[in-house]
């Protein structure tokens, strides 16, 4: 009877295990389904977002180079001038026609892309009108044209760096959802072996008690291991190949934007010279409207080779730096205050540096750093007020947990100033390439100075922020380690900064 009762309950756990593993095959698999759903709308999702910000950035490109053309348009008053503002024209609508079937997955944001997408087609309209006017009636001022566009503009550029930001928002949000997404796959995956294994453990433990079955169970939970091992490297040799491919990349959009740059400065130097010819052989023969569109014309020249060595500038950070060596800061600035000496001495500019230690760093990128930092303090100063500057340092702690275990000092340098200032809502804003807050008239330069910054910093591992009073001066504060070396930078970089460009 004993016997009896104890092979119907083996009877009854042979029937039990079976469902008991179709019943966890069943959840695991719906909740994988439902995985591969939420992993699939988040990259369509993602793949929505990337739309959204390439239509957007190729309607401001255009809009850019329309503005472009219609300026050379005004200014030179020749047909064939007209020539890139037609192209843009053309692109622009079809870019238009893009933009407009673009959805954000933000209502704010959605709001946000019709509003620029009208402003886009208002501005491109106010464009066509202003050289339609030219066109029927030369005698008007092209500088007036010119301001009487600008004053009917929306600020486009604000509005576009506003979607931007708020999909680079979006993006990294789904991203994170992504990541989660993942996470939770293969937190399934593991359960789902781990339900299996120990199921299917019992199941041959109640069915089999010979050594062969426990012998090929083993057998079978070692092959399990070796097709683990297997996925876990065809997954690393992946994540390694998809590294390989981004590092490429990023070396080729850095090349590409210098050979782009490099080749731009062969026609400026071409309209420079032939400006230089006719200035020479042929001003007596111009009027004074000739002599201040030659003069117009060299001024646009000039800053475009400026704007295009400052964009060399800033792409050459990470790629053709020094390797880093031992750099005395106080001797370094010194040397920096010495090829500021005319500046300091016209600015009756007053400069105060405390003891500063010696760090790891590329001698030639630091040395940019502090003459952008020193020259910025110079130049945005109040009128009749001697500009005030003090360098000092401390050490902090490092700015992330990640960095407490590295074993190198970090050091607080402010670099505070008594200049105009600016508002708090710019503090961020100033370090993105081209941003000016005051126009070129009031002060020289191309807003390209504090990005070349942030990228040496970046560079040696460290961090940069600026906190500002308008009216009352700021202070640009950078975060570094004094090893820099010892830590795992962002980009490498091997060899050095071209000249300053600010």
């Amino acid at each position: 009877m004993r016997a009896f009762n104890y092979s119907r309950r083996m009877q009854n756990m042979v029937w039990l295990i079976p469902l008991l593993i179709l019943a966890g095959v069943i959840l695991v698999a719906s909740l994988g389904l439902r995985n591969t759903d939420e992993i699939a709308r988040i990259q369509q999702s993602l793949q929505n977002t990337g739309e959204v910000m390439l239509r957007v950035d190729q309607l401001h490109i255009d809009i850019l180079n329309a503005e472009s053309g219609q300026r050379g348009y005004l200014i030179s008053q020749r047909e064939s001038d007209l020539a890139p503002y037609q192209i843009a024209l053309k692109k622009f609508e079809h870019s238009l026609s893009k933009a407009q079937t673009i959805r954000s997955e933000s209502p704010p944001q959605q709001r946000r892309l019709e509003r620029y997408i009208q402003h886009a087609q208002i501005k491109f309209e106010s464009l066509s009108a202003s050289v339609a006017q030219a066109r029927d009636n030369e005698q008007l001022e092209p500088h007036r044209m010119l301001d009487d566009v600008r004053s009917t503009g929306i600020d486009l550029r604000t509005l576009y760096a506003t979607i931007m930001a708020e999909e680079t928002e979006i993006r990294n949000l789904l991203m994170a959802r992504l990541t989660q997404a993942r996470e939770t796959a293969k937190d399934n995956l593991i359960w789902f072996t781990v339900l299996s294994t120990l199921i299917s453990t019992l199941f041959l433990v109640f069915l089999i008690k010979h050594l062969h079955s426990v012998r090929r169970s083993k057998e079978q939970l070692e092959r399990y291991n070796e097709q683990l091992e297997d996925k876990v490297k065809e997954r690393t040799q992946a994540l390694e190949l998809y590294a390989d491919e981004l590092t490429r990349s990023n070396r080729e959009l850095e090349d590409f934007a210098f050979i782009a740059s490099h080749d731009l400065q062969e026609p400026l130097r071409k309209i420079r010279a032939f400006s230089d010819r006719i200035k020479a052989n042929y001003e007596a023969l111009l009027d004074d409207k000739g002599k201040d569109y030659l003069s117009r014309m060299d001024n646009a020249a000039k800053r475009m080779s400026v704007l295009i060595t400052d964009l060399l500038s800033l792409s050459r950070v990470t790629t053709k730096g020094k390797d880093f060596e031992d750099v005395a800061l106080n001797p370094l600035i010194e040397t920096v205050l010495d090829d500021l000496e005319i500046t300091i001495s016209d600015a009756n500019a007053r400069i105060q540096v405390d003891p500063l230690p010696t760090i790891e760093g590329d001698p030639i990128q630091l040395h940019q750093l502090f003459l952008n930092l020193l020259s910025n303090a110079i130049k945005f100063r109040r009128e009749g007020v001697p500009p005030q500057i003090v360098i000092t340092m401390s050490k902090t702690a490092a700015p992330s947990k990640l960095l407490e275990d590295i074993e190198c000092d970090w050091l607080e340098i402010d670099i505070t100033d008594n200049g105009i200032g600016f508002a708090a809502e710019y503090n961020e804003k100033i370090f993105t390439p081209f941003q000016r807050l005051h126009t070129r008239k009031s002060y020289e330069g191309t807003g390209i100075g504090l990005a070349v910054c942030r990228r040496i910093v970046e560079r040696h591992g460290g961090q940069i922020s600026a906190h500002s009073i308008e009216g009352q001066g700021t202070t640009f504060r950078i975060l570094i380690p004094d090893l820099a070396s010892t830590l795992t930078l962002k980009d490498t970089a091997d060899e050095q900064l071209i000249n300053q460009t600010h």
